[in-house]
C-alpha cells in the first residue's frame, strides 16, 4: 500500500489550489480545501491500516462522544474559516441558526483570551454537541484532525486541571499521550495550504476558530477581501501566552 511522504503530501495539498490565481473565487477555494481534507484523511487512513503501523503504534483512544480536546484554543487558516462559514450557511436554517448563534456567543466570551486562559475557562467549542460530537465534522480544521490521544483519562484531566497537568508535564512526571504520526500527516497538509496561500498572495496568520468564523459569517464581504489579499483583523488572531510565540 502506498503511503505518501510528508513532502509529497504537502505538495499534493498545495497542488489542490493550482489554477486559482490571480483572483481565487470562494467556491473554487472551498472545493480545494475539501480536496486537501480528502487527501490528508486518505493518507492517515492508509497509514493507520498498514501492518507496520498496527504492529508498532498504540491504539487511539479517540472515539465519537469523547470531546475532551474540544475545550481549547484552535488555530485555523483563513481558507478554513471561509469553508466552515460556507458549510454553516448551507445547512437547513433550523440547524444552522443555533450553530451560528453559538459561535457568535462563544467568540463574544473568549475574544482576546490567551491559550492558557481559554483552557482554564473550561468552555467547549461552539460546534461540540451535548453528546460530545463535532457538528461541523466534514469541515473541521486540520489541527483538530491531527490530534489523536492514546489515553482519554489524560485528556479529561488536562481539561479539569490544566495548570496541574502542565506542571506535571514540565516536571517530567507525565509524558504527552498524543500520537505523532497523525499530527505529522495533518501538519503536512497544513503546510501545503500555507504554501498555496503564499502563491495566492494571501496573508499567513493563525486565526482563532470562533473569531475567524464569526467574522466571515457577520460580513460575507470578509471572505472576498481575504481572498483578494486583505490582512485579517489582528483581533481575529490567536493570542499566545506571554513569552510564547
Amino acid at each position: 500500500m502506498f503511503t505518501p511522504t510528508t513532502d509529497f503530501l504537502s505538495q499534493s495539498c498545495a497542488a489542490a489550489f493550482a489554477g486559482l490565481a490571480p483572483r481565487p473565487a470562494e467556491a473554487a477555494t472551498n472545493a480545494a480545501i475539501d480536496q486537501v481534507f480528502a487527501i490528508a484523511e486518505h493518507s492517515w487512513q492508509s497509514r493507520r491500516s498498514s501492518l507496520d503501523y498496527l504492529r508498532s503504534a498504540p491504539p487511539s483512544a479517540c472515539k465519537a462522544g469523547c470531546g475532551w480536546c474540544c475545550h481549547q484554543q484552535v488555530g485555523i487558516t483563513s481558507l478554513e474559516a471561509i469553508r466552515i462559514a460556507a458549510y454553516l450557511r448551507a445547512l437547513p436554517p433550523e440547524t444552522a441558526s443555533p450553530l451560528i448563534e453559538a459561535v457568535r456567543g462563544l467568540n463574544a466570551t473568549t475574544k482576546g483570551m490567551t491559550t492558557s486562559q481559554r483552557a482554564k475557562s473550561g468552555l467547549a467549542c461552539a460546534f461540540l454537541s451535548l453528546d460530545g460530537n463535532c457538528r461541523i465534522y466534514p469541515v473541521r480544521p486540520l489541527r483538530c484532525r491531527g490530534l489523536h490521544s492514546i489515553d482519554a483519562d489524560f485528556c479529561a484531566a488536562s481539561h479539569t486541571d490544566p495548570d496541574g497537568m502542565r506542571a506535571k508535564l514540565e516536571a517530567g512526571q507525565l509524558r504527552p499521550v498524543y500520537l505523532s504520526i497523525p499530527e505529522s500527516i495533518f501538519d503536512s497538509a497544513l503546510s501545503g495550504v500555507l504554501s498555496a496561500l503564499r502563491r495566492l498572495k494571501m496573508t499567513l496568520v493563525a486565526l482563532e476558530l470562533s473569531a475567524a468564523v464569526t467574522a466571515v459569517l457577520d460580513d460575507p464581504r470578509t471572505a472576498k477581501r481575504w481572498l483578494a489579499g486583505a490582512v485579517p483583523d489582528r483581533a481575529l488572531a490567536l493570542v499566545p501566552d506571554p513569552g510564547k510565540s
